[in-house]
């Protein structure tokens, strides 16, 4: 098979093909929220936008709502991160890159 050849099968298989791979339906499953820790790791940032709001004084009403939105937006992305963390999943493209290249060195370089 060649390289080209792989590419179409890959493109007509994807889907497929990581349905079927463990690792990458595990940390597809585990990106979703499944317990009570997950929904307090997304509460947290909109919380922490609310309390941002009230605390910082600021005269321009504008700016307010946009530090309060600078604030939320971190404190979401510190939370993902920090479940990722915990839950030591690799991310899901770099599982699928793994997956891809294991399956074109059988297929083509066989």
């Amino acid at each position: 098979m060649t390289a080209q050849q792989f590419d179409e099968y890959w493109q007509q298989h994807r889907e497929q093909l990581l349905a079927n791979d463990s690792e990458y339906q595990t940390a597809k499953k585990n990106l979703g929220m499944n317990t009570g820790a997950d929904w307090l790791l997304f509460g947290i940032p909109a919380i922490a936008g609310i309390l941002s709001f009230s605390w910082f004084t600021l005269h321009n009403e504008l700016l307010r709502w946009l530090v309060s939105a600078v604030v939320t937006i971190v404190c979401f992305v510190l939370c993902v991160w920090l479940k990722s963390v915990l839950t030591g999943d690799r991310p899901l493209d770099e599982i699928e890159a793994d997956l891809r290249e294991s399956l074109r060195r059988q297929m083509v370089d066989a």
